[in-house]
């Protein structure tokens, strides 16, 4: 009989725990989706609440830090969406968007050296990463290494140079002007 009460006890107990995880599961998904109907109606604000909610009630919720950072670059907050980004990156380093997006953020604030490790993240699994390698490229002629840059740009026209000229309205274009390498995305036929 103490064993039947046990038994059942221990049941008890664990079906209570899964029925308030699935409630967790339910409420920040509720969170979620709110958010992104908020955003979807570029009512950044409140979709950055709903998102941060989310993420209180699960703090390894990937795909609400992700729609987080990019709430926050909407809203013009970029230390926020930095540190949205950089939680989004330590709970998935291999998230190559999220590492290209940080780069971005650390060029913009002058942080040469920390948006290049983060480029190289970003080449090391994507070696062919038009964004990153533009990137790398300006960082490169930022620091005055100008045959690096050029070399960086060269490589980016031999991958996708071809594209920019034939299917986008824009044309990638490179040269040396006196001592400094000049990189740019001019308008084709507009």
């Amino acid at each position: 009989m103490f064993r039947l009460k046990i038994i059942f006890l221990l049941f008890l107990i664990t079906t209570l725990t899964m029925l308030g995880c699935s409630s967790d599961e339910q409420k920040k998904v509720a969170h979620y989706e709110k958010g992104l109907a908020y955003f979807d109606k570029e009512e950044f604000k409140s979709a950055r609440l709903e998102f941060k909610n989310a993420i209180q009630i699960d703090p390894k919720y990937v795909a609400a830090y992700e729609k987080l950072g990019e709430t926050n670059l909407k809203i013009g907050d970029a230390q926020e969406a930095f540190r949205a980004y950089s939680n989004l990156t330590e709970l998935e380093p291999e998230n190559t968007a999220a590492q290209l997006k940080l780069a971005t953020l650390l060029m913009l604030a002058e942080e040469f050296e920390d948006s290049r490790k983060k480029l190289d993240m970003v080449l090391n699994r994507e070696p062919t990463n038009i964004d990153a390698l533009l990137m790398l490229a300006g960082i490169q002629g930022q620091e005055k290494n100008l045959s690096e840059s050029e070399a960086t740009f060269k490589k980016v026209l031999e991958i996708d140079g071809q594209e920019y000229e034939k299917e986008g309205p824009l044309r990638l274009d490179s040269r040396i002007v006196g001592e400094e390498f000049t990189m740019s995305l001019e308008p084709v036929g507009l």
